[in-house]
């Protein structure tokens, strides 16, 4: 099942000029829990009803002078048309969050929620758990990355919106990126941070290397925000020149290992990146490497579901 059902004939979406309290109304008007920011070119961000108590209420700024662009959460995951349930779910989980933009060649176009999945029982109990509790993960001033509760009862002080959205923000970027870090720790056996960091870079800039820019880009726009920077330079294909051996071979080099095992360390980031990202964009990225190198992700009906 794909997500096109969740194509909407009319969508909520802003400027990030606009201000909270547009959003609020716009909110009120339509009975809707969030608008989408658009700058004109892309889809900027997304604006909460959560968002709007946080930073706005409990922040004390004001709902008619604070812009959108002051308190969207820009940590944004968006899946395509095509993407399936089991993406949608999965994105979900990698960035905590419970609503994801439907898009259609970037263009939004439709909005999938954790309580649509539920309310249509196209997923069940386990699998809205995930999403909650990867929520709930998320760290805090008084909660530290993994906790479920707060831990002591200290009172935060009231500090301003725009520190707070920033706050949040990291928050949110550093969870997604930790996430993917452990994947990438649990599919290769590399035991520490900094080795899985390497590796996964090496091979994120050969591949987003060997596609063309903006096929590089559809995948890196879904990674975390925290690799954006690192793999800016590599955002310049296509380079016929990389192949597998050429990728193995620079990973052996950086973390000193024989080849066989850079083999392996190679296939176990594409896994963890494959379950990372949607079914739609690994298909599209996997269409546009040459046959030799279609191997490092194995087709979509081979990949684990959620």
């Amino acid at each position: 099942m794909s997500l096109e059902e969740y194509r909407r004939p009319r969508m909520i979406v802003l400027s990030p000029r606009s201000t909270a309290y547009d959003a609020v109304r716009a909110m009120m008007d339509n009975h809707v829990g969030a608008v989408l920011v658009h700058d004109g070119q892309r889809l900027a961000g997304i604006v909460t009803d959560r968002d709007i108590a946080l930073e706005i209420v409990a922040g004390d700024l004001d709902a008619r002078s604070t812009m959108l662009r002051d308190i969207m959460s820009d940590e944004i995951a968006t899946l395509e048309l095509d993407a399936s349930i089991d993406d949608a779910v999965r994105t979900m989980r990698d960035h905590a969050c419970r609503r994801v933009p439907v898009t259609e060649q970037g263009r939004p176009v439709g909005l999938v929620t954790l309580d649509d999945l539920l309310a249509d029982g196209v997923i069940d109990a386990e699998a809205a758990g995930s999403v909650v509790k990867a929520q709930l993960e998320v760290a805090a001033r008084f909660k530290p990355e993994g906790a479920l509760h707060p831990e002591g009862t200290a009172r935060p002080e009231r500090s301003h919106g725009r520190v707070r959205a920033l706050t949040r923000r990291k928050a949110r970027a550093d969870s997604a990126y930790g996430r993917l870090i452990h994947a990438v720790e649990r599919h290769s056996g590399l035991q520490q941070r900094d080795r899985a960091e390497l590796a996964l870079q090496i091979v994120l800039g050969c591949l987003c290397r060997r596609v063309t820019p903006q096929e590089a880009r559809h995948l890196v726009a879904q990674l975390p925000s925290k690799l954006h920077p690192s793999l800016d330079p590599f955002l310049d294909g296509p380079d016929k020149r990389i192949t597998t051996a050429t990728i193995e071979a620079d990973v052996a080099r950086e973390l000193r290992m024989d080849r066989e095992a850079a083999g392996f360390v190679l296939q176990a980031i594409c896994e963890a990146v494959a379950d990372s990202v949607s079914a739609g964009e690994i298909e599209g990225f996997r269409g546009q490497l040459p046959l030799d190198m279609k191997d490092l992700f194995p087709p979509t009906p081979l990949r684990r579901a959620v």
